[in-house]
């Protein structure tokens, strides 16, 4: 997964003129210094203008920081990345569930119901007897699963629960 940013020279941009560039990260922290020299020069100050990411960045944020989250993320599934940005609050509490292990996911799954067969498939909720299987209500376990956190991304056929 590509973290990439807009960056600008602020004195530039407030000059009038459209000095910036497109940064893909991440790169070691020489390289992304580097590159910042080049845009910036002499000048200090920097904007980031637009982005393309799985979380919301602000025209003021430090993209060294945001240099370390990408190479976090870069290391997980990006439909778990995606996933998790999509049903928390902001991204340094993804990259603390990602950092702990601390989420439950199934791929490939259609609907919290589709979640709530492969749960009892995998004995989840302890031995069901071939006798009570087909009076298992998967949607009353599927609105469960909902009101206990799990979140589905229907396009990327993904459920995730984060942990608390």
């Amino acid at each position: 997964m590509n973290v990439k940013l807009y960056v600008a020279n602020l004195a530039k941009y407030n000059e009038g003129k459209l000095v910036g560039e497109w940064l893909t990260l991440t790169m070691s922290p020489e390289k992304l210094a580097e590159q910042l020299r080049c845009i910036l020069g002499v000048d200090e100050e920097y904007a980031i203008h637009d982005y393309e990411a799985p979380f919301c960045i602000g025209e003021y944020d430090n993209v060294y920081q945001i240099n370390n989250i990408a190479a976090v993320l870069s290391k997980y599934d990006s439909r778990v990345v995606v996933a998790l940005s999509e049903c928390l609050d902001n991204v340094d509490e993804v990259v603390r569930q990602l950092e702990n292990g601390d989420f439950s996911v199934y791929f490939d799954v259609n609907s919290l119901c589709d979640v709530a067969a492969n749960m009892v498939d995998e004995g989840y909720f302890g031995p069901i007897p071939p006798s009570l299987a087909s009076y298992i209500d998967y949607e009353h376990i599927a609105r469960d699963l909902k009101m206990d956190g799990w979140f589905m991304h229907h396009e990327l056929r993904i459920a995730i629960r984060p942990h608390s």
